[in-house]
C-alpha cells in the first residue's frame, strides 16, 4: 500500500475510533464536571447569606456527533442563580469572593490522567 493510501486508511480508522471513543470520553467529562460542582458549592460558606446559592450551582451537557463538552456553574434560571454574579464577580456593593478556577485546577490533573487512559486504551486499538 502506498503512503497516501496507509494515511488514508488510518485516518478512516482514527474516525471509527472516535466516534467509540466518545462515549467515554463523555463519561470522565461528566464526572468531572460533577466534581467541579461539588467544590463549588463547598467552596460556599453554609452560614452565610450566600447559602442560597449551593441549590443553583449545576451543569449542563452539551452533548454532540462528535464532541462532548460540559458547562459547570450557577444557573441563573434557578432558585439563588441571580446571586452568582455577585458571588463570583461581584457588583456596586462588593462581591466577587468565590473562586471558579480553583475547582477546575483542582479537578484537571484528574481529567488528564482519566482522558489519558481512554486515550491510550483507543490507541492500543490502532496498533
Amino acid at each position: 500500500m502506498s503512503g497516501a493510501g496507509e494515511l488514508r486508511a488510518f485516518s478512516n480508522d482514527l474516525g471509527k475510533i472516535a466516534s467509540k471513543a466518545l462515549p467515554e470520553v463523555d463519561a470522565v467529562l461528566k464526572k468531572g464536571a460533577q466534581n467541579i460542582k461539588d467544590d463549588l458549592i463547598d467552596g460556599i460558606p453554609s452560614g452565610s447569606s450566600w447559602r442560597g446559592l449551593k441549590g443553583s450551582i449545576s451543569y449542563d451537557s452539551m452533548y454532540g456527533i462528535g464532541h462532548a463538552k460540559y458547562e459547570v456553574g450557577p444557573d441563573k434560571g434557578r432558585r439563588g442563580g441571580a446571586l452568582g454574579n455577585l458571588y463570583y464577580f461581584g457588583g456596586s456593593r462588593g462581591g466577587g469572593y468565590g473562586d471558579l478556577d480553583g475547582p477546575l485546577a483542582r479537578e484537571s490533573p484528574n481529567l488528564e490522567r482519566e482522558l489519558g487512559k481512554v486515550v491510550d486504551k483507543w490507541g492500543d486499538a490502532l496498533e
